[in-house]
């Protein structure tokens, strides 16, 4: 096929479309141009490395796809690849690009047609956000929690660091709701969920365990002290204030801690049990 032949043919496509030569680019059609931001009259990336155009964490599959790409052919395509184009103003689109090799001005190119996937990748990623979080507070639900606890057992056995097990239950939150209504004392636990966090480091884990629990897992290192983690918490969730619509000043809620060294050789749910015995031994010596 001659250049114009082919060109005229892919002009027009809705998919993007470029062809290049030893990582720079020969010829983009206008859809390729929407990708890379110079809008479908705007000047094309002739003679751009397509490094530049594409996200650097991604910089590794593209070397591996155009190797693959060249070395395929009609009998045998080769299978798709996933990259990030990056436009002006910072702007990222995901597609999928097929790259198969064609002749471009006389000489061996390949040609990149591309899908823009943004949409999928994004409902794919919050399909798995909404899986492992909860959705009031944002915080990982039990059953990340519960992987990523696995995870720190398996790395405790290299390292000897045990983590910690903290269990937090807000008090009275059944009382408040049927006093102020479900969206106070939904108020109430993202408020606690926020506390905690921001008391936790980035590596640990602060989860919401179900209704008015959250627990905390801190895989830290062997020096941390666990009744000064236990006291952090506490007074991380000490009279949590809540706005209330038609009350003055609001009104506020604490919350019991408990919290415990891991135990690797017994089953994660005694050692919870632990924690939530010493979290009701820490509500009752705080309740009049």
């Amino acid at each position: 096929m001659q250049d114009v032949d082919y060109r005229e043919l892919v002009e027009d496509s809705p998919l993007p479309t470029l062809v290049v030569r030893d990582g720079a680019v020969l010829w983009a059609n206008g859809a390729a141009r929407l990708v890379v931001g110079a809008g479908p009259d705007g000047p094309a990336p002739v003679g751009w490395a397509l490094t530049a155009l594409v996200h650097p964490d991604d910089h590794d599959a593209l070397a591996t796809g155009l190797a693959v790409g060249a070395r395929t052919g009609p009998a045998q395509p080769a299978p798709p690849v996933e990259w990030r184009f990056l436009a002006a103003g910072g702007a990222v689109t995901t597609v999928e690009v097929r790259i198969a090799p064609v002749r471009f001005e006389g000489a061996p190119a390949l040609a990149l047609l591309c899908w823009d996937v943004s949409q999928h990748v994004e409902r794919q990623r919050d399909l798995a956000h909404r899986a492992t979080h909860d959705r009031l507070t944002g915080l990982p639900n039990r059953s990340l929690f519960e992987d990523r606890w696995s995870q720190a057992r398996s790395r405790a056995r290299r390292t000897g660091r045990v983590p910690v097990v903290a269990f937090c239950d807000v008090d009275d939150l059944k009382r408040f709701n049927d006093r102020y209504g479900h969206l106070a004392g939904d108020a109430v636990l993202v408020a606690v969920a926020r506390r905690l966090a921001a008391a936790a480091r980035e590596e640990d884990t602060v989860a919401r365990y179900g209704g008015d629990e959250f627990v905390v897992l801190v895989e830290g290192p062997a020096e941390v002290e666990p009744a000064a983690l236990e006291e952090r918490f506490r007074r991380a969730v000490t009279d949590v204030a809540v706005e209330l619509p038609g009350v003055d000043g609001g009104t506020s809620l604490t919350c019991s801690v408990g919290l415990v060294v891991d135990d690797p050789v017994v089953p994660p749910a005694e050692v919870l049990a632990r924690a939530d015995a010493r979290m009701y031994r820490d509500k009752r010596t705080r309740r009049p």
